[in-house]
């Protein structure tokens, strides 16, 4: 993992490197993304105009505790075991979609995270767009299934297009201070 400092630093996650990129394994990924798509109607808005329409609510199951278990564990453990995770949902993103620019500050600093249990080449790569001493920078992130991203929640990005035939998945949430 390279890193390119900027002045940007929450312990160790900064604006240039937005996260530490981990892999996480022993993850059933098929069972997550199984479970998402049986709940794929039970959306967190239901305009399509909004953000939150490519997201769905993610059901209790066994395979989701442990993914949330394995995050839990490494935002405590390597960036700060005061932070409590707040909310977290499952972002589904089919051919010819993609996510408008927003960040999830929701009035508070904390840490945002996206885990990926779905992804094929060019179905949307996770784009950092923010400005720093006047100047635009722009940061795409092309995933693997199985990569966690955590970065900042005042970070400003976005899901570029799919143009591939198949649908990308995530799971997204938010930690705060306790």
């Amino acid at each position: 993992m390279s890193v390119i400092k900027l002045n940007f630093d929450y312990n160790g996650i900064t604006a240039s490197n937005p996260g530490n990129i981990l892999h996480l394994e022993g993850i059933d990924n098929d069972k997550i993304n199984e479970e998402v798509l049986a709940n794929k109607n039970n959306r967190l808005d239901v305009n399509p105009l909004q953000s939150h329409y490519e997201d769905t609510y993610v059901p209790n199951s066994e395979s989701v505790d442990h993914l949330l278990f394995k995050i839990d564990s490494e935002v405590k453990t390597k960036v700060d075991p005061f932070l409590q995770l707040d909310t977290f949902w499952a972002h589904i993103l089919h051919p010819g979609q993609s996510t408008m620019y927003h960040n999830h500050k929701e009035h508070r600093d904390g840490l945002s995270f996206v885990y990926y249990t779905k992804y094929t080449k060019q179905s949307g790569n996770l784009i950092f767009d923010f400005e720093v001493l006047g100047k635009r920078v722009c940061l795409s992130m092309e995933p693997r299934v199985g990569d966690l991203v955590i970065f900042p929640t005042w970070m400003p990005h976005y899901t570029s297009r799919n143009v591939t035939d198949d649908t990308r998945i995530s799971i997204s949430g938010n930690y705060f201070k306790i």
